[in-house]
């Protein structure tokens, strides 16, 4: 299984339009098409700079990493763009492709 992580610097002003972002938009593109699954919002507790906040949305990929890059695609690099858009720089992100090991 691979884990798709999207880390994001929030800059305070931002905060509540952002949370509801990821809510309301970020969660249904992540899973739609059925590529990705069980998406999952975290705090980041180390100090990412100040007035700055630090998420990730992490979500798992149960197929290989052609599916993942298909689901980059169709969807990832569109949704980046649309933070882009609506945030400019007040939201930064990068992402990082994981794989599960066992044991």
């Amino acid at each position: 299984m691979l884990i798709y992580n999207t880390t994001f610097h929030v800059e305070e002003s931002e905060l509540q339009k952002f949370l509801c972002f990821v809510k309301d938009e970020y969660y249904p593109a992540v899973t739609r098409g059925g590529h990705m699954q069980n998406p999952r919002l975290v705090h980041l507790l180390g100090d990412v700079g100040e007035g700055l906040y630090g998420y990730a949305v992490m979500a798992e990929c149960p197929g290989d990493v052609l599916e993942l890059k298909k689901w980059r695609l169709e969807t990832g690099n569109a949704l980046i763009a649309k933070l882009s858009q609506e945030f400019g720089t007040k939201v930064l992100s990068f992402s990082t492709t994981m794989k599960v090991l066992k044991g």
